[in-house]
């Protein structure tokens, strides 16, 4: 009987590990997403990506104290380009 439920909490657990993946959520059933939903949604995530690297510099630089201007400035560049690219994403969508 054990063996059942831990055989139950193991497939339960890889079910929402592989729908985690597939969407970014934890659910037992997934919605389906359209593809300009999931770009909207990959956008965001680039964004956030953006931003953990711009943080990431930002401690480097205060631990060294090297000069980072010119990595934060591509980061910057590229975060603006990925926010107006997410807003016209969005105005489709909507």
């Amino acid at each position: 009987m054990k063996k059942l439920v831990l055989l139950i909490v193991v497939l339960v657990g890889i079910w929402l590990g592989v729908n985690y993946v597939r969407t970014g959520q934890f659910s037992f059933l997934p919605t389906a997403l359209s593809g300009e939903e999931q770009h909207v949604r990959d956008l965001e995530k680039q964004i956030a990506d953006v931003n953990a690297q711009m943080a990431q510099a930002e401690h480097s630089a205060s631990l060294t104290g090297g000069d980072t201007t010119h990595d934060v400035s591509a980061l910057m560049e590229k975060k603006t380009r990925l926010e107006k690219e997410l807003e016209e994403a969005r105005k489709k969508l909507h």
